[in-house]
């Protein structure tokens, strides 16, 4: 099993307390099977936010409150580089699906774009109005998202960091972005207490699922969020297929808005699109399938 990463301080959350110092700020490498410590890798000189491993396994980055991206041997634990550009904290970073490139966020509102192999710094993105949270390139690496305490989302493109288009419709700070898989869609997890799912290529909004306040990742086929009180599992396919959904109102609606049943507000419901829901509380099913919805209900009333 491939090793586990993690940063040895624990990320920001919502709200954002003053975090204590902690006596290490490091990186610590795991046996993912046996739970074994591999290694430390140290260097940091603050809190470390973000980690993550090139595609092939043998380097690892890390951002920290110590304003630096830094690149390791993740066989020996050796400091490769030390990437050296933003000026406040950074908050996020991720490889390129070939290793070749990080990109990195940071407080200082800046996305950049680096040479993995050298260290130098390729381009810097500005757009974003505050600080930003998330970080990460599409699979075939010609496209760059990014999250902000601004509300958006935004795409650039990978190899001339022009802005391609921003994401709007969150309602408070985005905490955490990715790309599918096969790159046709952008998932957002929001402080609003929303998941959101967008069309890669033409920015549309296709599904917003409530209920978490925390973070979101995916693995391409689907969505894992989760919150304090629950953790959701969502496919990522079919969002244009639902044949209901559940209204602001609490009223279950179809997609022509026609009203079939009220919910209960403290009842936590599965919608279509998640397949699993992980909650201290419990959930309720609903099942329409063998339903006549509109006038095809007479079919199934015999007088």
């Amino acid at each position: 099993m491939d090793p586990l990463l993690v940063p040895r301080s624990a990320p920001h959350s919502a709200p954002r307390p003053a975090r204590p110092q902690l006596p290490l700020q490091s990186v610590q490498v795991w046996d993912a099977s046996t739970g074994v410590e591999l290694r430390e890798l140290k260097g940091h000189t603050s809190s470390v936010n973000s980690v993550a491993f090139s595609s092939d396994g043998t380097r690892i980055v890390s951002g920290s409150d110590d304003n630096s991206v830094r690149v390791w041997d993740a066989s020996t634990g050796v400091e490769l580089k030390e990437l050296k550009g933003h000026t406040r904290l950074v908050r996020s970073v991720a490889f390129s699906s070939d290793g070749t490139q990080i990109v990195s966020g940071s407080y200082d509102k800046s996305v950049r774009v680096w040479d993995a192999s050298t260290g130098v710094e390729l381009k810097e993105l500005n757009g974003h109005t505050d600080l930003v949270n998330s970080v990460a390139f599409s699979r075939d690496g010609t496209q760059i998202v990014s999250g902000s305490d601004d509300e958006s989302v935004r795409v650039w493109d990978a190899s001339t960091g022009v802005e391609l288009k921003a994401l709007n419709g969150h309602t408070d700070l985005v905490n955490s972005v990715a790309f599918s898989r096969d790159g046709m869609r952008i998932v957002s997890g929001s402080y609003d207490e929303s998941v959101g799912v967008w069309d890669a290529s033409t920015g549309v909004e296709l599904k917003e699922l409530k209920g978490h306040t925390s973070w979101v990742n995916s693995n391409g086929r689907q969505i894992v969020s989760g919150s304090h009180e629950q953790v959701w599992v969502a496919s990522m396919i079919d969002y244009n297929h639902l044949t209901w959904n559940l209204a602001d109102t609490n009223w279950i609606i179809t997609s022509f808005g026609q009203k079939l049943m009220w919910v209960p507000p403290e009842v936590v419901l599965r919608l279509p699109a998640l397949i699993l829901i992980i909650s201290c509380s419990g959930f309720a099913d609903v099942d329409f399938c063998q339903s006549m919805i509109g006038v095809d209900w007479v079919s199934c009333y015999t007088p």
